[in-house]
């Protein structure tokens, strides 16, 4: 053996934008463990609330995108080429789950109010993901 098959290859150099991003998909994943932990928890006052939504399937969506944005996060903290496929791949699967979420389970009219607005952010989610993860200097690095 030679020390050249020793050396670990060369790191790359992860831009503070990368760094803040990486900690905004681990924030949107925290929250997602959050309201997970709560509905799971079966707290007394989830309980009171009048839901259309079972607390179950609640508490499994959250768990699953927190893990999957979690995960994801840290993909992205290190500048793995898996973790960008992954992210653009999830925050449109997750839109669509929030919106099929909506279709299902919306029932007050003041909800559906609400729709423009929430339509305008979910665009916006999808945007900056797909928009900051195609800048050109980020694609190279991944």
């Amino acid at each position: 053996m030679t020390n050249s098959t020793l050396v670990t290859p060369p790191r790359r150099k992860r831009p503070w934008s990368v760094t803040f991003f990486a900690l905004a998909v681990l924030y949107l994943g925290i929250v997602n463990l959050a309201r997970a932990w709560l509905a799971l928890n079966g707290t007394s006052f989830e309980r009171t609330l009048p839901l259309t939504m079972p607390l179950r399937y609640l508490g499994i969506g959250g768990l699953a995108w927190g893990c999957v944005f979690v995960v994801t996060a840290f993909g992205i903290w290190r500048v793995r080429p898996w973790a960008r496929k992954v992210l653009l791949g999830a925050i449109v699967v997750y839109q669509l789950h929030i919106w099929i979420n909506h279709w299902v389970y919306d029932t007050s009219v003041y909800s559906r109010q609400v729709w423009p607005f929430e339509a305008g952010i979910s665009l916006m989610w999808t945007l900056v993901v797909w928009g900051f993860m195609n800048l050109p200097g980020i694609r190279r690095l991944f």
